[in-house]
């Protein structure tokens, strides 16, 4: 074998090797500098160029010993990536092909409920979402390289956007420049359909992407994503995308299977069609509170002795609004309102929550605010009464609420996570204090929230 050709495998299995050992991308525009490190000035990314350059140097001058290395590193890599990592792998769903089936499926769904929406909305139908998504991609690519905050405020939610301007200020602070340009047109699949015919209409895209990807400092040096040797990067995002002005806007992403959830999610073609909402307004309206004028310590026992749930079962025989099923639809409320509201409109977390509950679910233990909870796909599991005070003015419940989801604490100028996992599921309690209300249509408000011990 000649050296040319012996020099040209070694290269190709180096590059298998780079490519197998770098992780996954996180981010496209919107990301933190939290995840970069490679390139000029040090970073794993830099010192696996170096080890990879050694090895070909010894392999070449060295009598095979370094090829041997370096081919042994390459099989290694392929098993551990082939066999050992499937087995604790915790997002099997967003990678081959029985995720490519699931999410081919989950698309003929969403797009025959589309065009159902389309008749009474066109801006519903895939050839019409599939595009825009797709110029929106391409838009919010080029304005976040060019560091445009105008540009992205007519394209981005303005709660986005507020998350979106402090990693930007991140940016600028160290003297850097994400520079993200698309190599290939994106890759769209639409996964998601929520109708209602109000501010609350959404859809979901699935989008694959292959890009440019790097940060440029102030003296012009390149520093890759930590862990890469090279700038070009692949992405798989799940965009939530909202109406504006008549078009759609980019309203959340996440990121891989952070947001394989959205495969789960119900479709909703038309309004009629919602059939958990429209289960909720039916029992809400059958709900019949104390008469007017009389206060609910009136007809509750205040001195019961058994659970808080039997309490409750008791006190909703005079007043409904103490029924579990009722208590139900208020968590479920809540926990998908406080969903949206980490990227989205924080508009229904606010109808339902008072500012300190609000406070406490999306900066839990930070004042400054500088930290932000996240919670992505949060499924309820059980609800359990803790404690009920009818003597109160206004009475109030306290239930503690068990879920599961991906759940963890970031950075909002870098994303660095600080606690937990985007990549894990995980179960997790959230306790609520909610009091009566007036509102028939909405019969119990947040008051506090915090996480039990």
């Amino acid at each position: 074998m000649s050296r040319r050709t012996r020099t040209a495998i070694l290269l190709a299995l180096a590059v298998a090797l780079a490519l197998a050992l770098a992780p996954a991308a996180m981010a496209s525009a919107g990301g933190g500098s939290a995840g970069y490190g490679g390139g000029h000035g040090g970073g794993k990314g830099f010192a696996l160029y170096v080890l990879i350059q050694l090895l070909i140097r010894i392999a070449i001058l060295g009598h095979g010993l370094g090829a041997l290395v370096l081919i042994g590193l390459v099989v290694l890599a392929v098993l551990y990536f082939h066999l050992v990592a499937p087995r604790f792998a915790t997002a099997p769903q967003d990678a081959g092909r029985a995720a490519r089936h699931r999410t081919a499926r989950r698309e003929r769904r969403v797009e025959l409920a589309a065009a159902e929406a389309a008749e009474y909305d066109p801006a519903f139908a895939p050839d019409i979402v599939k595009p825009a998504a797709a110029h929106l991609f391409t838009e919010i690519q080029a304005a976040w390289d060019a560091g445009d905050r105008a540009r992205l405020a007519t394209l981005v939610g303005p709660d986005l956007l507020a998350e979106w301007e402090r990693r930007l200020d991140d940016f600028d602070a160290r003297g850097w420049r994400n520079r993200v340009a698309p190599i290939q047109p994106p890759r769209v699949e639409y996964v998601g359909l929520t109708h209602h015919g109000d501010a609350g209409d959404r859809v979901v895209v699935r989008i694959e992407a292959k890009l440019k990807d790097f940060v440029e400092d102030r003296y012009g040096n390149h520093i890759t994503r930590g862990g890469r040797v090279t700038e070009t990067t692949r992405i798989r995002e799940f965009w939530t995308l909202g109406r504006s002005h008549g078009r759609w806007i980019l309203e959340s992403i996440e990121a891989g299977a952070e947001g394989a959830h959205a495969l789960d999610e119900q479709i909703v073609a038309t309004p009629w069609s919602d059939d958990t909402a429209l289960r909720d307004e039916a029992l809400l309206e059958g709900v019949e509170a104390v008469p007017e004028g009389t206060s609910v310590a009136e007809v509750a026992d205040l001195d019961f002795a058994g659970d808080a749930r039997a309490a409750a079962l008791d006190l909703s025989l005079a007043d409904g609004r103490f029924a579990p099923d009722v208590l139900e639809v208020a968590a479920r409320r809540v926990v998908a309102a406080w969903a949206q509201a980490i990227d989205g409109d924080d508009a229904a977390l606010n109808a339902i929550a008072d500012t300190p509950a609000v406070r406490d679910l999306l900066h839990p233990g930070d004042p400054s605010a500088q930290t932000r909870l996240v919670v992505r796909g949060p499924k309820i599991k059980q609800i359990r009464i803790v404690t009920l005070d009818a003597g109160a003015q206004p009475p109030t419940m306290t239930i503690d609420v068990e879920l599961e989801g991906r759940r963890y604490i970031e950075d909002r100028a870098t994303t660095a996570v600080l606690a937990g996992s985007r990549s894990r599921v995980t179960s997790f309690a959230q306790r609520f204090t909610l009091a009566v209300t007036e509102d028939a249509r909405s019969p119990w408000r947040i008051v506090a929230a915090e996480s039990p011990a």
